[in-house]
This record gives structure tokens, C-alpha cells and sequence, in this order.
């Protein structure tokens, strides 16, 4: 981030080493490290909405989204069944919309307005959701991409776009309710059966009295409870029926065991990195063999490029008084927030010709490793980068005051360097228009 720092790892209260000053990648999708701290800002940011929402008197649903699937579909049409087809303006592609796309439109969910009729977002006084996409895959049935949903109900709003604002919460009718859902399950299963008729959700059911019709196999609606006691702790965090945190259940994808055989992504990454580290197959977690390994996680990322993990209706965050967003520079932001906002013990600064030479004898490790624990062992790291060719001065102990100082003017050159490109930028479209 800044040549002239060089590379600071911070010790946290709870003795972690954490690297300042290194550019992240970001992407959500494939790196576990920075999928990791994303998902978890994330989390305590979708909990913050959930909780403040349901204070305010309003109602808060999880509703999972999954299509039927074999081990011969390919993850990319499965996306595009669920979340649509991307466009490409330089191929003249139009975007398509998925089954997602198709609970959120139509008169009979938007009403008419015009004709002062209402729709079922009305009805149900919707003021929008918070969409997570996850991803699994087994030898038995293939890949099983699936949406959860935070969906938030029960609220009037007035204005439009970035001027709404909510004036009333009330608590949707039990046969508001039910025209909701039998109205989601219907659209989902029509709209997947039009699709590719593989895809429909099964209709079998084990229960007579099943409130599904048949139809709600690929849609599952779960209402978050929220327990208040204003004279000890105030409010709780929403929890879901099982008792775990909706934030997590909908974003946390790296902290998951994928069930039934399946495994997530990074478990696969992390079978594919020990078997070809020489580790013997039957003694690594997860399941296959390394060349269907390789075929999947290329096939992975093919088919997540270019799509958002979690994302929220537009302005949905403005009408809960939150900031921020759900692009890639935001999780970026996220990411730097999240380093700045930890307690700092102490920390080590490594001139950046001396990391260099660390991470190209691979000594990366460790360096982590001398710092992490109770006691930050710098005479450790000093031999490291001695060893690697370094002066015992590219190596500096820093006190906590030390390390934010040194951080906020990381922040501070990275902040000048993006807006001087952005500048480069805006001048080169004015110069070749």
C-alpha cells in the first residue's frame, strides 16, 4: 500500500497477527482470507439491519431458495437459473432474469398503481432484503447453488428511491402472510420450470397437511424472533429457529461444513492444496480425486465471475440509516475498516526490500508465526530477515500508538494515489473523448 512503510503486522488483543499495509484482492468468491474478514463485516452488518428493523416493530423472514439438480448440470446454468444471465455490451447480450429476479416483479407483486391497486408487497408492507448466494458441491448430485434471503416486511414507506423514508410499521395479517408465500413458491417453481423443467423442485411431500400445495419444496421461509428485555440487556440479536445467528446463516460461507458429502469451495481448495503437497488421499478432508478437483474449482470460477455474493435492494441501507454498499471496492473499504478498527497490542514493521526477500525464500509463515501468541518474539523475526539477506535495522518493534500512526498514513498514501489515477482517468476521457 505505501513502498515507504513497507509492511506492519499488528498484534491483536487476542494476539492474532495481522498484516497492515499489503494490497488485498478482495474477491469474495475465491480467496478464503479476504472471503473471510468480507463475510464477517458483512455479517455484523446484516445483524445490525435485522435487529434495528425489528426494534422499530417490523418483521424479519430467512428464506432459502434452492432448484432441483443433478451431477450433470453445469454451475453456471444452475446461476443463471437462480440469479439470471449477465449481459455483455460488447457481444449485444441482454441481461436475462432468474427465478430470483421474477419474485420481485409483475403486477400481482408490484400492484398498479396506477389504477390504485395494490400488489402483494403492499400487502405485506415489504421494504426490501438482503440476498446471499452459496455454493456446495458433491460426486452423488453435483453442484447446489442455493440463495438465502433476510427479507424485511411489515413496514409503510413514503418517497422515492433516495428520499424514502419508512412512516409506519404493522404486522402483516396470518392470510397476508400465506398470499406471500404461496406466492414466491408458485413464481419460483414456474419460473424454474420454464427454465429447464430439471430444475422444477420436487413435489413429493411426506406431510398431508403440507402448506406448500406441492410447491414450495424449493423455497423455505423461516420468521426471526427477537427477544427484547428492556431492564437487563435491552435487545437481542435476532436468531433463527435453530438458534444460530440469520447474519451468519446467510453470508458466513467460509465457516460452513457443506452436509451430505458436499463440500463448499474452500473446502475443495483446501483438499486440492494438501494433495498436491503430497499429502496421501485418504488422510485429507473432503472427497475426489485431484484432476475432478481441478475441473471443479476452474468450472467455479468461470461461473461466479462477474456476480455479487451478497447484495441489497437498492437503497435498503439508506432506509435503515446504514452506509456503505456491495461492490467490489467496498468490500475492499471493508476489508481496511475492519484492520484499522482492531485493538492493537504491538506490532512489527519490515522494510519492504526486506519482505520481499522473506516471502521469496517463503519465510512469510514464518514471520507470522514469531509474532502471534502471548509474547511477540522480535529478536525471531529480526534472524528471519537477517537470514534472508536483509540489515537487522529493516526490522522495527512498534508500540500500539506506533502502529496506528503508521497504518493511518498507509491509508492516508493509498487515499492520495486512487484519487491522483481517478484524476489520470477523468483527464484522459476529457483528452480523448
Amino acid at each position: 500500500m505505501d513502498p515507504e512503510a513497507g509492511v506492519v503486522f499488528a498484534r491483536s488483543a487476542e494476539g492474532a497477527a495481522i498484516a497492515l499495509g499489503l494490497l488485498k484482492c478482495g474477491r469474495i468468491w475465491l480467496c478464503p482470507v479476504c472471503s473471510a474478514k468480507i463475510r464477517h463485516g458483512r455479517a455484523q452488518e446484516i445483524t445490525r439491519a435485522v435487529v434495528e428493523w425489528i426494534a422499530q416493530g417490523g418483521q424479519a423472514y430467512l428464506v432459502t431458495f434452492t432448484a432441483r439438480h443433478t451431477a450433470a448440470d453445469r454451475l453456471a446454468s444452475l446461476m443463471d437459473a437462480l440469479q439470471g444471465t449477465r449481459a455483455d455490451k460488447d457481444a449485444g447480450i441482454k441481461r436475462r432474469p432468474g427465478a430470483y429476479q421474477r419474485l420481485i416483479t409483475g403486477g400481482t407483486w408490484a400492484g398498479r398503481p396506477d389504477r390504485g391497486v395494490d400488489g402483494i408487497r403492499d400487502h405485506i408492507g415489504y421494504i426490501g432484503m438482503i440476498r446471499a448466494t452459496e455454493v456446495t458441491v458433491g460426486q452423488a448430485h453435483g453442484w447446489h447453488p442455493h440463495i438465502h434471503a433476510i427479507v424485511l416486511i411489515g413496514g409503510r414507506t413514503e418517497g422515492d428511491r433516495k428520499d424514502k423514508r419508512v412512516v409506519e410499521t404493522f404486522e402483516p395479517t396470518d392470510g397476508q402472510l400465506a398470499m406471500w408465500q404461496d406466492n414466491w413458491r408458485a413464481t419460483w417453481t414456474r419460473t424454474l420450470q420454464g427454465i429447464n423443467p430439471k430444475y422444477r423442485p420436487t413435489d413429493e411431500c411426506d406431510r398431508h397437511d403440507c402448506p406448500c400445495g406441492g410447491l414450495g419444496h424449493g423455497v423455505d421461509f423461516k420468521r426471526l424472533e427477537t427477544a427484547q428485555d428492556a431492564k437487563k440487556l435491552g435487545k437481542y440479536i435476532a436468531k433463527t429457529q435453530d438458534g444460530q445467528s440469520p447474519a451468519n446463516e446467510l453470508v458466513r460461507g467460509d465457516i460452513k461444513d457443506a452436509k451430505d458429502g458436499n463440500m463448499t469451495p474452500f473446502q475443495l481448495l483446501g483438499r486440492i492444496g494438501d494433495l498436491m503437497g503430497g499429502m496421501a488421499p485418504e488422510h485429507v478432508a473432503g472427497h475426489g480425486k485431484l484432476p475432478w478437483l481441478l475441473a471443479l474449482w476452474s468450472e467455479y470460477e468461470t461461473a461466479v465471475s462477474g456476480r455479487r455474493a451478497i447484495e441489497w435492494t437498492r437503497y435498503l441501507r439508506q432506509l435503515l440509516g446504514l452506509d456503505g454498499g456491495d461492490t467490489e471496492e467496498d468490500d475492499l473499504d471493508l476489508l481496511f475498516e475492519l484492520d484499522a478498527a482492531a485493538d492493537f497490542r504491538d506490532g512489527v514493521q519490515i522494510q519492504q526490500r526486506a519482505w520481499h526477500k522473506l516471502t521469496g525464500r517463503a519465510l512469510d509463515l514464518a514471520v507470522v508465526e514469531a509474532i502471534e501468541g502471548e509474547t511477540l518474539d522480535i529478536e525471531a523475526v529480526t534472524e528471519l530477515a537477517v537470514n534472508a539477506g536483509s540489515i537487522a535495522g529493516a526490522v522495527r518493534q512498534l508500540s500500539p500508538k506506533e502502529v496506528s500512526d503508521v497504518y493511518e498514513g498507509m491509508l492516508t498514501a493509498l487515499a492520495e494515489r486512487r484519487e491522483a489515477a481517478a484524476e489520470r482517468r477523468r483527464q484522459a476521457l476529457t483528452d480523448n473523448p
